[in-house]
């Protein structure tokens, strides 16, 4: 069963994902958020959050994951980041859901 929930990223970012019951992969290269992704993928977690470096590093597979039910991912700013990745594909999958863009930015307001 998938019901475990993962965060890969920086470790100021997934620091006080810990003592809520997520299992942390803090990765600060590419090699360390490679092997992260691969422990995750075959660890049977249901959900995993990834910072925008680490989306960045693992487009490719992260796409792969998203052809199947588990786990799903969802792309966050990491501590300190603008959140352009995550804050578009949040958008997009809101405005999907709803049929229209949800998000009224400040200089629109």
């Amino acid at each position: 069963m998938a019901d475990k929930i993962a965060f890969i990223g920086d470790s100021t970012s997934v620091a006080g994902f810990r003592p809520l019951g997520v299992a942390v992969f803090p990765a600060s290269d590419p090699a360390q958020m490679r092997a992260a992704w691969d422990e995750v993928a075959r660890g049977g977690f249901g959900i995993v959050f990834v910072t925008e470096p680490v989306y960045a590093e693992l487009q490719d597979e992260i796409a792969a994951a998203a052809d199947k039910p588990v786990p799903a991912v969802t792309v966050v700013p990491g501590a300190g980041s603008a959140g352009g990745v995550g804050e578009a594909k949040l958008a997009r999958a809101i405005e999907r859901a709803v049929g229209t863009s949800a998000l009224i930015r400040e200089e629109e307001a």
